[in-house]
């Protein structure tokens, strides 16, 4: 599998790859924008406080990382790997250790996924380094408790898993690529975009925030999304700050396909050329007059095929059932009469099979 990783790789990308086609998030035969061309390199002495979020403002300048003492390296492809022989405790029968060849590879090939996804240029290097455990980046870093891994501008720097495939958590790491390859390709966006297209790409839906929007519709002001950073946020306030954001993707894909991705990435970068914070009012350039009603409409459309708002409370009335956990692609929730004996079971009946819950 490495192998034929490693030959999909690009090191030197001379267009944005062609996306594979998938059932149910890829569209049928899509022309690329022409891309423009990709940003210098940033250059800063030394990484910002991230102040309890998972990735830099992306309104400012990169830097060059220092490995930290003590950790070995490895580099494929201008991806060097920095980890800890030895020191990412095993207590499980099929726990792993980190393989570093294996990831330096594997980013190589999610940077190329990532910029193929947003019509760029794959970023041209970057460091990924590994720590022991949460514990261990959480302490060096100053991450967020509920963070698996975090971009400073940098480097890309995430918590050894030694229960996941190649000793690492493969859903963070898909995450803070995408803020990695955003910062260089892009730079200066809202955090919407930014936090939503790294959830996007990590596949996991926040599925308990949307269905609590869902069942609970308020007046939330988008607007409040039309910053570059989430920093000044509580964790209460992030939460569903990221749960909108990627609602707001997901709207975009359900409108215009993946390639409207493209098209709001082309946008901010035109956007950003004389005035860097222009990009910040991206939603109203793609949406103008659109709101967070239209939004849950949207999404309770993508999530239950519902059609009005009557559909949605009828859903709520009893228990629901959702398959496609893992994937926002792949969401789908249905309504089903709540059981007397349990709180949540598995539906045998449906295909694919769902998990059941009366306390979403």
């Amino acid at each position: 599998m490495l192998w034929l990783l490693r030959g999909a790789i690009d090191p030197e990308p001379t267009a944005p790859a062609p996306i594979a086609a998938t059932a149910a998030a890829r569209p049928a035969a899509t022309v690329l924008p022409a891309p423009l061309p990709a940003l210098p390199e940033l250059a800063r002495a030394e990484p910002l406080e991230l102040r309890g979020q998972d990735t830099v403002d992306p309104c400012t300048a990169g830097f060059e990382p220092t490995i930290p003492p003590g950790y070995d390296t490895v580099t494929a492809d201008s991806v060097t790997v920095a980890w800890l022989p030895a020191a990412t405790p095993r207590t499980g029968a099929f726990d792993v250790a980190v393989a570093p060849t294996a990831v330096a590879y594997l980013v190589n090939g999610l940077l190329a996924e990532a910029a193929a996804l947003t019509g760029t240029f794959r970023r041209e290097r970057l460091a990924v380094i590994v720590y022991p455990s949460r514990e261990a980046l959480h302490a060096a870093t100053r991450a967020p408790a509920w963070a698996g891994g975090i971009y400073d501008g940098g480097a890309v720097r995430i918590a050894a898993s030694p229960s996941d495939d190649l000793g690492v958590e493969i859903v963070a790491l898909r995450h803070e690529l995408m803020h990695a390859q955003l910062h260089t390709a892009v730079g200066c966006m809202p955090s919407w975009f930014n936090e939503g297209l790294a959830m996007y790409f990590a596949g996991a839906p926040p599925i308990r925030t949307w269905l609590r929007m869902l069942r609970s519709p308020d007046a939330y002001d988008l607007r409040s999304l039309q910053v570059p950073t989430f920093a000044m946020m509580t964790d209460e306030q992030a939460e569903r700050a990221y749960a909108e954001s990627l609602a707001m993707v997901v709207m975009i894909v359900e409108r215009a396909g993946e390639l409207g991705l493209r098209t709001a990435v082309q946008t901010l970068r035109t956007a950003t050329r004389d005035a860097p914070r222009a990009g910040l009012e991206l939603w109203d350039n793609l949406y103008p007059g659109t709101g967070h009603r239209e939004l849950l409409d949207g999404l309770a459309h993508r999530v239950f095929a519902a059609g009005s708002r009557s559909d949605v409370d009828r859903i709520f009335q009893g228990a629901v059932c959702c398959s496609g956990l893992r994937a926002v692609a792949e969401l789908r929730c249905h309504g089903t009469a709540p059981r007397s004996d349990r709180r949540r079971w598995t539906d045998q009946t449906s295909t694919p099979r769902a998990v059941c819950d009366t306390t979403w």
